[in-house]
């Protein structure tokens, strides 16, 4: 199997955010990250042409993989809010290391758009996992 443009960047954009180490124990530091990875479209300065785009379950993997590295527990990142929302912090730690951003374009197909492998496409009747948790939540705050 050869490697795409995607896994290149992807493994890339994972060995210099291994440089931030115990600053993923930060749980503000860590949903910064996940905003600033989903809805955007990455590009390294000097390495592999192209850009990464990575769903919201996908950059929720990388955070929690880069977390669990430092024996910190998973958060539930995806579909949380501020998707797309590049901090100055989080910008002004991979700008120096090459990593520049552009909002993604969701009006179209992107090739470069990572999902999750593990990622279980729903039946069109089916709700969202969201939907559907909500519904719950509610139900037992009802009684």
């Amino acid at each position: 199997m050869t490697e795409t443009t995607s896994d290149e960047l992807e493994r890339a954009l994972v060995r210099d955010l291994e440089v931030f180490g115990d600053r993923f124990r930060d749980e503000q530091f860590s949903t910064e990250l996940y905003r600033a990875l989903t809805n955007t479209t990455w590009r390294k300065r000097g390495g592999p042409e192209g850009h990464l785009a990575l769903s919201w379950s996908r950059a929720e993997r990388i955070v929690n993989a880069l977390r669990e590295r430092h024996d910190d527990e998973p958060l539930a990142l995806a579909q949380t809010g501020g998707e797309g929302e590049v901090s100055n912090n989080v910008h002004n730690l991979l700008e120096p290391l090459g990593w520049s951003s552009r909002p993604l374009d969701t009006s179209r197909h992107d090739d470069a758009h990572v999902s999750d492998p593990e990622d279980v496409p729903r039946q069109d009747d089916e709700p969202p996992e969201w939907e559907r948790k909500a519904h719950t939540e509610a139900d037992e705050n009802r009684r």
